[in-house]
């Protein structure tokens, strides 16, 4: 770490410190992986994080390309989860505008669906953006109830939908009439962005801020559409055979290996529960069942999952981790690291836990122990781009 000392020079001297000082953090900032409001509350750029994030081989699906998924299963798939969605036409005339749209640009069609699925709640709505307003991706609708773009006919928003992810994942000027009111905004302000995004957990805090696993939900919907439809398939005689035989833990966590493997989430759930009426001191079957309602967004669920494990094995790490991370997205610090410092007297290099310490201890001013946490990371983990610069924006605090 490079240090700059400055002599005072009277009043003049101190303010272009400060000034330097500032311009010294926004630099930083600029480079981390983290957001920040004017006043420099950590608490609004503090990620939790869950694992050292590496995209998975299975996230590495790209942006371009064909569908793997048939225009009649989505309409299925999306009714199976919403019989009635908000549309301004059919869900068969909007499926196959996406279709058509994605053809034309080179976009997969079935997963730029899903990314409407994800942002519209299966075309529920209820936030910011009306269904009204045919804005399928959330278009300008940045938060504090600003409901973004309106279009006057849903096939002009499934375009500039399309032609949005155009302007991450290609160079290239869409070869339709442009219709997405923000393409040459990001094309001339951001030029950085353009082109940048490959796979889809490339679009992680670009589309969405802080969207930490924004593709990968994305993709966990398109793996489910893919195999919500499981007859006569590995998965459905791994079903059978369950069912057919009564009371077997082992078949049902088949299922359930099974079923997470297709990304088929509602059968993986399945089997978990039926785990837990044959047993329910089944401590692995409440770990799984939070992990899966903790990658829904489910948290809420998910800790009441963590905590039954937590009754049955007091002790038990993947509950404790699992709850102390939530606890952290959901804000609330104290108990989260009370929880780290816990798993951290049994487990002291756990570099996640002190990872997540460390930010905590930060944003509840404990400046010391921060300190001291991210001293023992760079020891343990000296190489980790994102602990060496956490390390430098609280060297600049």
């Amino acid at each position: 770490m490079i240090s700059i000392e400055l002599k005072s020079r009277g009043k003049q001297g101190d303010d272009f410190m400060k000034l330097i000082r500032f311009m010294l953090i926004l630099s930083i900032l600029w480079l981390c992986p983290f957001h920040v409001d004017a006043k420099g509350d950590m608490s609004k750029y503090y990620r939790p994080i869950i694992n050292w994030y590496t995209l998975q081989e299975v996230d590495k699906v790209t942006i371009l390309g064909p569908p793997t998924v048939s225009p009649d299963q989505m309409v299925r798939y999306i009714l199976s989860r919403s019989p009635a969605p908000k549309l301004n036409c059919s869900l068969e005339e909007l499926v196959e505008a996406y279709y058509t749209e994605g053809a034309i640009e080179g976009i997969r069609p079935d997963v730029a669906l899903c990314q409407a699925l994800k942002e519209t709640d299966f075309f529920r709505y209820g936030n910011d953006v009306s269904y009204k307003q045919n804005n399928y991706c959330g278009l300008g609708a940045t938060g504090n109830k600003a409901p973004g773009y309106s279009f006057f006919v849903p096939q002009r928003g499934v375009r500039a939908h399309i032609q949005h992810l155009i302007a991450y994942a290609s160079k290239e000027m869409p070869k339709q009439e442009l219709v997405d009111p923000r393409f040459m905004i990001l094309v001339e302000k951001y030029p950085e962005y353009q082109g940048s995004a490959i796979y889809w957990p490339d679009l992680n805090g670009k589309w969405a801020v802080p969207g930490t696993y924004y593709g990968q939900d994305i993709l966990r919907l398109w793996r489910e559409a893919q195999s919500f439809d499981y007859s006569n398939s590995p998965l459905a005689q791994a079903v059978h055979f369950a069912e057919t035989n009564s009371g077997n833990i082992a078949a049902w966590e088949e299922v359930y290996r099974t079923a997470r493997k297709l990304g088929n989430y509602r059968v993986a759930i399945r089997a978990c529960n039926e785990i837990l009426h044959i047993d329910n001191r089944n401590v692995t079957a409440y770990i799984n069942l939070g992990d899966m309602l903790r990658e829904w967004g489910k948290s809420a669920e998910a800790i009441n999952q963590y905590d039954t494990a937590l009754q049955v094995d007091p002790n038990c790490y993947a509950a404790l981790t699992g709850k102390a991370y939530l606890l952290a997205v959901m804000g609330d610090y104290q108990q989260a690291v009370g929880i780290y410092s816990r798993i951290l007297q049994t487990v002291p290099e756990d570099t996640i836990a002190l990872y997540n310490h460390g930010c905590i201890s930060e944003v509840m001013g404990n400046h010391q122990v921060s300190e001291a946490d991210f001293k023992k990371l760079l020891e343990l983990c000296p190489d980790n781009v994102q602990v060496q610069k956490a390390w430098t924006l609280l060297q600049a605090q």
